[in-house]
């Protein structure tokens, strides 16, 4: 830890300090004096025998560290920033080691729908829910993306999180995903406007080609809840909440992820 961020987690511990001190001894004691003689200018800030403080000891104590919150108002934001970022640095490093430790069920699975190439040098993997607006913004794109890189692989993470309607809609994804018309079922209700519908789904099948009573039949197996449930444990390991979330490499990337940055952490990972 650098000296200017041990400084200022100093100055966060000592702000916690000020506000125990403030519970602790309020202002109306500033006026008290101790049954103990008072205190002389000559004094340490500190009781020299190692007992409590007196009033006006605690008191003191207290108006330097406000006086010199007061005249340095900036290291509390310095204290707030350093916090923050070593949350977020110990957050990225759990999610890199959850990441090491699922990385076959992330990257290699079977039971998931991928497009590209199984030895791809970069795979992106997504959590995606059909009800999503950034979901929808990015399925293009990362179509796009897909034919413009052979060497790329995406995998696609179910992650239904807006309810019934994204749930079915995810269903009959795995159905189509069996008849081997995924990513034209994926793409297809990206571009449906408002939330999927029994009705939409089956419109949206027969115009690609789908056997319909054997999506139904393969959308009310047990396999999609399988799944489901898998994904939703993989995406809390990794701290995923919320969708779209993206892995590449070992970084997990929560939220909407513009296509240029896309780009360059793919070439990061094949220079790496």
């Amino acid at each position: 830890m650098s000296k200017e961020s041990l400084g200022a987690t100093l100055v966060a511990v000592l702000m916690v300090a000020v506000v125990a001190l403030a519970i602790l001894f309020p202002r109306e004691q500033a006026g008290e004096q101790s049954a103990e003689a008072p205190a002389t200018a000559g004094d340490s800030a500190l009781p020299a025998n190692g007992g409590p403080f007196t009033a006006l000891q605690k008191n003191e104590v207290r108006n330097t560290i406000r006086e010199y919150i007061l005249e340095n108002p900036e290291v509390i934001v310095e204290a707030l920033e350093s916090v923050q970022t070593q949350r977020q640095q110990t957050e990225g490093r759990r999610r890199q080691n959850a990441v090491t430790a699922r990385a076959d069920q992330l990257f290699k699975s079977r039971s998931d729908p991928s497009v590209g190439p199984a030895k791809a040098s970069v795979t992106i993997v997504e959590f995606f829910d059909y009800q999503c607006p950034y979901c929808r913004r990015m399925a293009q794109q990362l179509a796009k993306l897909n034919e413009e890189d052979p060497d790329l692989r995406i995998v696609y993470k179910e992650f239904p999180v807006f309810g019934p309607a994204s749930t079915l809609a995810a269903q009959a994804a795995i159905g189509a995903m069996r008849q081997g018309k995924y990513e034209e079922f994926h793409l297809a209700m990206m571009g449906v406007r408002g939330a999927p519908s029994e009705r939409t789904i089956f419109r949206v099948a027969e115009r690609i080609g789908l056997d319909a009573g054997r999506l139904r039949a393969d959308m009310n197996s047990a396999t999609p809840q399988r799944l489901f449930q898998r994904n939703r444990q993989l995406a809390q390991e990794l701290g995923i909440r919320g969708t779209p979330a993206f892995v590449i490499g070992d970084q997990v990337i929560p939220g909407a992820i513009d296509i240029d940055r896309l780009k360059a952490l793919i070439a990061e990972q094949r220079a790496g």
